[in-house]
């Protein structure tokens, strides 16, 4: 005859010390706990998630971080670098008033102090022999077989123009130059060149903002001197489809214009000979 098997049965209780006196009892099992000690985890866990990803603590986790809030410290860097050439300049301003106190400039020289300021770190002129070597190397690089000319196939690929307008500074690398400048009016749209995704937007002083469009096919296209961008890092755009608007360099200049730059596995490509600008 088989014995039934019973479940084990626990009780839980607190009773009072001085009178003995039941305060608190509770009775379960061992399914009881084991579901018990599983919902508080489950619990646990959500709360973690919902405090991690639910309030403004995840910005400090890697690739969270707000783009503006990442544009803002950008451009504070740029302005503490900034600070930091000012006050080297400061510095060498006043050591130049040192040397002046001390005798070892004649007090009535004629030179600026900011100019000699600037004399202290100003880079010595080439010699000859450093001029000849440059010029030796470039040469070497330009006829050797292995530099880059990069064999890219064309088939299936349409390249949309990124801005209609002249070109006012063609692609030049012996003068690092690795663009194209193009003069238009200002607020035209700027397209982007292929389908593909955003993988930068940023501000600069010297470029404005600029955006960096990562294609399919290993090419990479390079849009700067930008007034207002449409996209943000990480969406997809398609091609033709307008990523930002152009604007003037500068309060003197008389046009906008779009610096634009073609990329194929890390080179730099002249975007004319592959669009019908």
């Amino acid at each position: 005859m088989k014995k039934k098997h019973k479940t084990q049965r626990f009780r839980f209780t607190v009773l009072n010390e001085n009178t003995l006196d039941t305060v608190f009892t509770a009775r379960f099992t061992r399914t009881r706990v084991i579901l018990f000690s599983l919902a508080v985890t489950v619990g646990l866990l959500l709360l973690f998630y919902l405090i991690l990803f639910g309030t403004p603590v995840k910005h400090l986790l890697p690739g969270y971080l707000d783009p503006r809030l990442k544009q803002r410290i950008m451009t504070e860097s740029f302005r503490v670098d900034s600070l930091s050439v000012e006050m080297g300049k400061q510095e060498r301003y006043m050591s130049i008033v040192r040397d002046l106190i001390s005798g070892e400039y004649e007090m009535d020289t004629t030179v600026n102090l900011s100019e000699m300021a600037a004399l202290q770190t100003a880079p010595a002129d080439p010699s000859e022999k450093e001029l000849e070597f440059r010029q030796r190397y470039e040469e070497n690089e330009r006829n050797s077989p292995t530099t880059f000319s990069p064999q890219i196939s064309m088939d299936g690929l349409l390249f949309y123009v990124p801005l209609k307008g002249d070109i006012i500074t063609h692609y030049n690398p012996l003068e690092k130059q690795n663009g194209i400048d193009i003069a238009a009016p200002t607020r035209r749209s700027v397209l982007a060149a292929l389908d593909g995704k955003v993988i930068m937007t940023a501000y600069t002083p010297d470029f404005d903002y600029i955006v960096l469009i990562q294609h399919n096919n290993d090419f990479v296209s390079v849009y700067s001197q930008l007034k207002e961008v449409l996209k943000k890092s990480g969406e997809t755009v398609k091609a033709g489809e307008a990523v930002a608007f152009v604007g003037k360099s500068s309060a003197s200049a008389e046009n906008a214009q779009l610096h634009f730059e073609l990329w194929y596995k890390g080179h730099a490509l002249n975007p004319e000979e592959y669009i019908p600008f």
